[in-house]
């Protein structure tokens, strides 16, 4: 699932919120469905709403309402009829099904990397842990090595040259530079 935003202060006696959007495009909102409602510390990212397991207290939501107010988005849910009810989830996030995002071809999300099948020169040599984002502007691999005796993780730039990405396929293949996975372990 992805984060779209959170609800931050009630807005009048309608049980509507201000919203406040990670999201590119919080216009879309009210089209999107299988929104899902959960607390702030509660992350949703792995879980699957088609399959009716949203662990509680999240549950499923859907736009009643949708409108601009001071250039800030606010929104009311079904089943929040005013003021009072909605005060209960000031605060609370709103996701949304990974199947309701618009993505452009070749696109992909980090979460959906973790697992995949790391070669290097036909041998699988790990597995994706996560992507982590770097200020240099490209993400991180971060990989559990799994070649005969290593141990621990490497991280290894995505380097867009050095990766051929099969996400359907579940196999990441680096062609990067001599050494690359042992540059935390050069000797002096």
């Amino acid at each position: 699932m992805l984060l779209l935003g959170h609800l931050a202060k009630v807005q009048g006696l309608k049980g509507e919120f201000l919203f406040h959007a990670l999201m590119d495009d919080p216009d879309r909102l009210p089209k999107i469905k299988g929104l899902v409602m959960a607390p702030p510390s509660m992350n949703l990212e792995a879980a699957d709403p088609a399959s009716g397991a949203i662990p509680p207290p999240a549950r499923a939501a859907t736009a009643r309402l949708y409108r601009w107010h001071q250039e800030r988005p606010c929104v009311a849910l079904e089943g929040i009829p005013d003021r009072t009810a909605a005060e209960a989830f000031k605060g609370w996030a709103l996701w949304m099904p990974d199947s309701e995002a618009l993505k452009q071809e070749g696109e992909s999300f980090r979460h959906e990397w973790i697992g995949c099948a790391v070669h290097l020169d036909g041998r699988k040599v790990g597995e994706v842990v996560r992507l982590d984002p770097t200020p240099m502007g490209y993400d991180m691999v971060v990989m559990r090595d799994l070649r005969p005796g290593r141990a621990g993780q490497r991280q290894i730039p995505y380097i867009k040259a050095w990766w051929t990405v099969d996400l359907e396929h579940r196999r990441l293949d680096l062609d990067g530079p001599p050494g690359i996975l042992d540059l935390d372990h050069t000797q002096d």
